[in-house]
């Protein structure tokens, strides 16, 4: 089975929170990205009632945007 999951960052809370694009209610959030991906992984068992031998591909995909200084602006 696989899951995606959108991974966006919100400003406003300082917080990486995630949804699931399909019907399984995921939403859950982290002041890390490396804890959301820590908390996903550890809720999906008990929110997917999945047996200890299932296997579960869970494909994350961060949405993020950054800026970046242009060096040859200064010049």
């Amino acid at each position: 089975m696989k899951l995606v999951v959108d991974v966006r960052w919100d400003s406003e809370a300082s917080v990486w929170y995630a949804v699931s694009r399909d019907k399984t209610g995921l939403a859950t959030e982290n002041e890390s990205l490396d804890g959301l991906r820590q908390r996903i992984l550890a809720v999906l068992p008990d929110l997917l009632d999945l047996d200890d031998a299932a296997e579960l591909d869970v494909e994350l995909v961060v949405h993020d945007i950054s800026t970046a200084s242009n060096p040859l602006a200064a010049e």
